[in-house]
């Protein structure tokens, strides 16, 4: 009895805090299932490889809290953007900018994974998937052609 007020009471006093969150911060939290889902297993490839190639250290774990620090940074930015008001009423000249910046994130992620799948065993994927998704990850933002 004592565990459900406690939880009735975190629960009441939380849901002010989770509802400014996803309205001002983030809301989006099933991308973010996914995107937790590819950076584990880019995260666990990459690893494994450094394991087999035995070139395990703390810089590649300080890696993974750069990129979880950078991604964070790039939703909550893509949030506001998206969702911020003017006088209450809702501004859409950013409004596909969400799937834009979803989508360069998942894109780069799938690259790693594939990267790592390439180094680890160079025969499993077919080396067009790698190319293909490669040509959407440029400097400039703009998707690369086989004459660049």
């Amino acid at each position: 009895m004592k565990a459900i007020v406690i939880y009735l009471t975190l629960g009441w006093a939380m849901a002010p805090v989770i509802s400014w969150i996803e309205k001002y911060v983030f809301s989006d939290w099933e991308f973010l299932k996914f995107l937790f889902v590819i950076v584990s297993v880019d995260t666990a490839l990459g690893l494994f490889k450094a394991i087999r190639q035995r070139q395990v250290s703390s810089k590649g774990f300080g890696m993974v809290l750069r990129k979880i620090i950078i991604y964070t940074s790039a939703l909550v930015a893509t949030s506001a953007l998206t969702k911020f008001t003017v006088s209450g009423a809702p501004q859409v000249a950013f409004s596909f900018l969400g799937n834009v910046v979803f989508s360069a994130i998942m894109v780069r992620e799938a690259i790693s994974i594939f990267e790592n799948i390439a180094e680890i065993d160079p025969g499993v994927l077919p080396g067009w998937i790698l190319k293909y998704l490669q040509k959407f990850d440029s400097l400039t933002g703009k998707k690369l052609t086989d004459e660049n």
